[in-house]
């Protein structure tokens, strides 16, 4: 099995929360889900309010998510063929149009049937996931890009751990 910093398990995990999440609540907008000091956090725009209650069958469906092997596939493409990938995620298509603006590659990474917008890394799949130990802490506001003049949207937070122990 390859190993992997934490931080990229720890992205990965807020990809599979991104994945989880949108299986739940279909009509629901993606954010970011970038990692921070001891976990992950992943924005979402959601038509229905979230309550902490909600974080336990999100969390139970990440483990069984889990036990797949589910892949994170890398691609770079065009911008035009990632507004058609994204067309109904307004906030993917912001990031598109400025990724584009600045000159950087656009990438994408498929689990399945679910691609996100993201530069990476991942773990080559689920399986390497195997060991960590996560759990869904909280649920807080969060303006898009931290600005007030942004929508606010629901932040997801986690910590994770290479195990239990730590």
């Amino acid at each position: 099995m390859a190993k992997y910093p934490i931080e990229t398990k720890r992205h990965s995990l807020a990809h599979i929360l991104a994945v989880v999440v949108l299986d739940l609540y279909p009509d629901t907008k993606l954010g970011i889900g970038p990692t921070i000091e001891n976990g992950f956090y992943y924005d979402f725009d959601f038509r229905k309010k979230l309550t902490e209650d909600d974080l336990e069958e999100i969390q139970k469906r990440m483990m069984e998510f889990l036990k797949a092997d589910f892949k994170f596939e890398r691609e770079e493409v065009t911008a035009e063929k990632a507004k058609e990938i994204f067309e109904n995620q307004s906030f993917k298509l912001e990031l598109i149009k400025e990724l584009k603006k600045e000159n950087q590659p656009i990438i994408i990474y498929k689990s399945g049937e679910f691609i996100d917008l993201c530069a990476g890394p991942h773990v080559d799949s689920t399986k390497d996931l195997k060991s960590i130990s996560f759990k869904l802490t909280k649920i807080a506001g969060a303006y898009w890009k931290g600005s007030e003049k942004n929508s606010m949207l629901t932040r997801i937070y986690a910590v994770a751990f290479d195990s239990l122990d730590e």
